[in-house]
């Protein structure tokens, strides 16, 4: 019997302005089925002194899939989004 490997979770990321995150929060939870634990936000200014949250969210496949699409048709222009699979991470 050959079993497969269980995949690594993976991580989205999306950098967003201030202003948008009650939009993004919003749509997280009806995406996610655990936006609650599953995602973290983090507020920083950056070098124009712009407020912008980065939101991680660690998801599984199927859930990325879903989500990738969602959050691109959505939030297209108003974020920057991008997702990597952890075990790429563990490797750094």
């Amino acid at each position: 019997m050959n079993r497969l490997a269980p995949r690594s979770p993976i991580r989205i990321e999306i950098t967003s302005s201030a202003d948008n995150i009650s939009v993004l929060d919003k749509d997280l939870h009806e995406i996610l089925e655990d936006a609650s634990s599953s995602c973290e936000f983090n507020s920083f200014i950056d070098d124009s002194g712009e407020t912008l949250v980065k939101i991680e969210c660690m998801v599984n496949e199927e859930e990325k899939e879903r989500a990738w699409d969602l959050l691109r048709f959505k939030h297209r222009r108003t974020c920057h989004i991008s997702s990597e699979p952890t075990h790429d991470l563990l490797k750094l």
